[in-house]
């Protein structure tokens, strides 16, 4: 995903990228 689509759905959504985004690691 590009930042300037993901900003232009946080303005939508008045929100923040990191309400969007979750960063998840990859255990094994």
């Amino acid at each position: 995903m590009r930042f300037s689509t993901l900003e232009s759905i946080c303005h939508h959504l008045d929100c923040q990228p990191g309400d969007i985004l979750e960063f998840k690691e990859d255990v094994e």
